[in-house]
């Protein structure tokens, strides 16, 4: 019975080591399958930002082009003497990140309509939207800021000019008297 002691001893030993061996290596799978969930997650949120941005993007476009739209329609309306002022209310920023608007003349000379791009582009994330517009007055080429946005006649040159503003004032036919400033 002798021998049958040192076995004993022995088998025990090695339990204790196969537990072990066993808590170590289950630790490492699930480290590895925690890193692979979360390099994918991230992959999957970096590509869902990237299209609220894009769809973001793509409304405010369309938001500026209506404007844009509104301030060419009110100015072949008037006569050249008035001024045309049209406020776009824009966000500043879409999914957190700073965005610049483009404006791009692709229209052949002598061309009516004319035809012009709006760029828009985020700064955090570089995505870029295109939307194509048609004007009947001449658009400046320009590039501002996302934000309130206003589209104005600039009667000397007879273009519209899309530039930064502010929200006072956001849609005229002709310049508020002094009167009706202080009354």
């Amino acid at each position: 019975m002798r021998s049958d002691g040192p076995r004993r001893t022995a088998s025990r030993d090695d339990r204790a080591v196969s537990i072990t061996v066993n808590y170590v290596i289950v630790l490492g799978i699930t480290a590895v399958l925690i890193s692979g969930l979360l390099i994918g997650a991230g992959g999957y949120v970096q590509d869902q930002r990237t299209n609220v941005v894009r769809e973001e993007l793509t409304v405010i476009a369309e938001q500026l082009a209506a404007g844009i739209d509104d301030a060419d329609r009110l100015s072949r309306a008037e006569a050249r003497s008035r001024s045309v002022r049209v406020g776009v209310s824009l966000p500043a920023r879409v999914a957190g990140e700073s965005y610049r608007i483009a404006v791009d003349n692709v229209s052949t000379p002598g061309q009516k309509p004319m035809a012009y791009e709006l760029r828009l582009r985020s700064t955090g994330s570089d995505v870029s939207v295109t939307l194509r517009l048609s004007t009947l007055v001449a658009l400046d080429e320009r590039s501002v800021n996302g934000g309130w946005v206003v589209v104005r006649l600039d009667a000397s040159e007879s273009t519209l000019v899309v530039e930064s503003g502010d929200p006072s004032g956001s849609l005229s036919l002709a310049e508020p008297s002094a009167e009706g400033a202080h009354g």
